[in-house]
């Protein structure tokens, strides 16, 4: 089995599958300079995403996160196909009301949805988020899923994971340490969300927490510098690891 990954930019990416059809993620495609007023502090998208015309298409199965501003967007929403799939958390259905109701899948924490897509059979499970505040980690409110993904081709099998907004867990890691991982697309850039809420994602000492539990045979890190609310640079974490590129095809 031969999968492409393709960074967007934010949250957004698509996996290629055998050349026959993707499998994509949060289509927050505003431009750079768009400004948003999210909990009441200020964001900007600071840097463009990246894509064409042929970027989104043949995308059978969307993957949203949440429902916030730097997870979907009108642009996105309007790009995707009228035979999508789409796992979603139930708080992006009023986003979601012009789609059919039989390609919707709402999706809460452990729960699973298997899919057959040309042959391929797709199992995806909604995994919790955790937030940072103060000397405790929590629980973030049920608001944003990591989702695990397993491909499936007769005896080929692929399993990615993708963190979504999260710092690292041990709860995580008990969900799937039993998984040979073979790929982690990792959201870094250690988001704030304010001084009482604390840190919504990861910086590179808990992504290497992830790396040595989990022990994935490819690591993606996305989401740096994309908006003005990401504290860690691309230089901060190229010492250790390699962001991906935007725009680059990378075969995983």
């Amino acid at each position: 089995m031969e999968l492409y990954f393709t960074f967007i930019g934010g949250d957004c990416w698509t996996i290629e599958i055998d050349n026959k059809f993707k499998i994509a993620c949060d289509p927050a495609l505003t431009p750079k300079g768009t400004k948003y007023d999210y909990r009441g502090s200020k964001v900007k998208r600071v840097e463009e995403p990246i894509y064409t015309s042929e970027t989104f298409k043949n995308v059978k199965i969307w993957l949203l996160t949440s429902n916030r501003f730097d997870r979907i967007d009108e642009l996105g929403i309007n790009l995707m196909e009228e035979d999508s799939k789409i796992i979603a958390r139930k708080e992006c259905g009023k986003l979601l009301r012009e789609k059919k109701n039989a390609n919707l899948y709402f999706l809460d924490w452990y729960k699973k949805r298997e899919l057959e897509i040309k042959g391929y059979y797709i199992s995806i499970e909604a995994i919790p988020s955790y937030k940072e505040g103060g000397f405790m980690s929590r629980a973030s409110s049920n608001e944003i899923n990591g989702y695990f993904i397993i491909i499936r081709k007769n005896e080929d099998i692929r399993r990615i994971y993708f963190t979504g907004d999260t710092i690292y867990h041990e709860k995580i890691v008990k969900e799937l340490i039993v998984h040979k991982i073979d790929v982690i697309i990792a959201n870094i850039g250690q988001v704030k969300c304010g001084a009482w809420s604390g840190t919504k994602t990861m910086d590179i000492v808990m992504l290497n927490s992830f790396i040595n539990n989990l022990t994935p045979g490819k690591v993606l890190p996305i989401h740096l510098e994309d908006f003005s609310n990401n504290t860690i640079s691309k230089k901060d974490i190229e010492k250790y690891i390699n962001p991906v590129i935007k725009g680059e095809r990378i075969k995983i």
